[in-house]
């Protein structure tokens, strides 16, 4: 049985233009009225594109750690971040090569894709649930508790 208020979860998105950032923060707070415990980069990291070398790799290996240490990637991959995808990969190599035993769980959500949109081939493959719009938000304890998925099965790019 999984008790999601001990679960962690690492919360990956993009927040550079105010739609990403209100989706952010919706998402987010939702999660966290759900009663996960959610870690927050942009919560837990100051950066500017001129910050300093040693600041940068301090917010790195922070996000890194956090990321080692969750229960759940769940990254909103709506405008396609770098850095979104990045941490998704790093998990789902985790969950191959290091912790096989004890998988993340990974969540993509992704409310601009739309009903005739197409996912990403990788991604698509790699989520153990992919959530598209946000009243599915509150399926997500329940499918992490019955260990269901909640697999995409729509058109892939």
């Amino acid at each position: 049985m999984n008790d999601i208020k001990n679960m962690k979860v690492y919360f990956a998105s993009p927040w550079f233009n105010p739609d990403q950032a209100e989706r952010e923060e919706r998402v987010k707070g939702r999660l966290r009225e759900l009663g996960f415990n959610v870690w927050s980069p942009k919560e837990n990291s100051s950066l500017s594109p001129i910050t300093d070398p040693v600041i940068r790799e301090k917010i790195f290996s922070a996000n890194v750690e956090n990321i080692e240490n969750c229960d759940i990637l769940f990254a909103i991959t709506d405008g396609k971040d770098m850095g979104t995808i990045w941490e998704a990969g790093y998990v789902n190599g985790l969950n191959a090569a290091v912790y096989p035993s004890k998988r993340k769980i990974v969540v993509y959500y992704c409310e601009t894709l739309g009903p005739n949109g197409q996912f990403n081939l990788m991604l698509a493959q790699s989520g153990d649930i992919v959530i598209q719009n946000y009243k599915d938000l509150d399926k997500l304890p329940e499918l992490i508790e019955k260990n269901e998925g909640l697999a995409y099965a729509g058109i892939v790019e």
